[in-house]
């Protein structure tokens, strides 16, 4: 099988539990939504799958259209249809951003003043108004840190695909979808920290249960905008989950103090240790791309392309089932009064998901 789910969304990032594990819960979504598809246009033109945009809408020879449909491949597109230079496609490769009044491609609908892929400007209508072009809602669902008791909300994937926002998920003004956790608020029975965190589906509503003998991979672009914590805060952005044991088996950690990655790993609930530093400086409010892959046994991730962390895990743990979760999941968060005070910020650009 060969399953593949690309895209792109304006900007900054995510996710399972802190040192020493933690438990999770959550019930599958059905899938649904709507996602926009082929050519879109822009003011005064509209581009052509497999051509570019040119000026007033007329087509040229300098490109290809994106494969979500936006304008033409390496370029932006802007009032009146012509094209630039210097954008990215809606499935993660070259392509173009949207501008005044242009749609946005896979994922949904965009706000007023178009949402851009990565790379891009979504102007106006950014908080509150469309689903991220660069994430498909159709394999995810969301837990939030609002709810009660032990029992934290959860947005199924087609109200994602519909256009949900709050507090604590929103479209950024540059077109990246938000993730926002206070410091205080609704956790599960089995996790110390509240979170904003995706959970991955499958598109027939059911959770994702996958095994590690397969290829399976999560890509993800995005930035971390803000880290409460100080300088022991850290969030994590992106784990593979053991959905047999409900514990982690990895955690990828944006640190505040080393102003860099971590790495979590644990194959039991308060095995982990400490995280490892992977030594791979990134600033606030710095655009990064990171995958996280188990394929074929073997446990590994790479930042900005670069191959940082690799391990095998113990046979037993490789005959569990896995699934992927991204989002904004603060180390330093607490159960307590629901609190829509921004603690720590995540922008996410792009998701992409591959298992064959």
């Amino acid at each position: 099988m060969n399953h593949v789910v690309s895209a792109v969304t304006g900007f900054c990032l995510l996710l399972g539990a802190c040192s020493g594990g933690s438990a999770e819960s959550g019930g599958a979504m059905p899938p649904g939504g709507s996602a926009g598809s082929g050519a879109t246009s822009n003011a005064g033109g509209s581009s052509a799958t497999g051509g570019t945009v040119g000026a007033s809408g007329a087509s040229t020879t300098a490109g290809t259209s994106a494969t979500a449909g936006a304008s033409a491949m390496g370029g932006t597109s802007a009032t009146g249809g012509t094209s630039a230079t210097g954008g990215m496609s809606a499935t993660g490769g070259q392509g173009a951003t949207s501008a005044t009044g242009g749609a946005s491609s896979l994922g949904g609908s965009g706000g007023s003043g178009g949402t851009s892929a990565l790379g891009g400007s979504g102007g106006a209508g950014s908080q509150g108004g469309s689903t991220a072009t660069g994430i498909d809602f159709s394999i995810w669902s969301l837990q939030l840190p609002i709810g009660s008791g032990t029992s934290p909300t959860t947005i199924s994937p087609s109200k994602l695909a519909a256009g949900y926002t709050s507090d604590y998920f929103y479209i950024a003004a540059d077109g990246g979808q938000i993730f926002m956790d206070p410091q205080t608020g609704i956790t599960t029975s089995g996790s110390q920290h509240c979170r904003t965190e995706m959970r991955e589906d499958k598109t027939d509503g059911s959770q994702a249960a996958w095994a590690s003998s397969g290829t399976n991979t999560m890509t993800v672009s995005g930035a971390v905008l803000q880290v409460g914590g100080g300088s022991g805060g850290d969030v994590t952005v992106a784990q593979v989950f053991n959905g047999s044991d409900s514990i982690p088996l990895c955690e990828l950690q944006y640190s505040n103090g080393a102003h860099g990655f971590k790495m979590f790993y644990e194959e039991a609930k308060g095995g982990g240790g400490s995280p490892i530093d992977l030594k791979t400086p990134v600033a606030l409010n710095e655009k990064y791309t990171f995958t996280l892959s188990l394929t074929k046994g073997v446990l590994t991730a790479t930042i900005n392309g670069a191959p940082v962390y690799t391990h095998t895990p113990s046979p037993g743990i490789l005959a569990k089932s896995f699934y992927f979760k991204f989002g904004n999941y603060d180390q330093t968060t607490s159960s307590g009064a629901i609190s829509s005070t921004p603690y720590t910020v995540v922008e996410a650009y792009s998701v992409a998901v591959v298992h064959q």
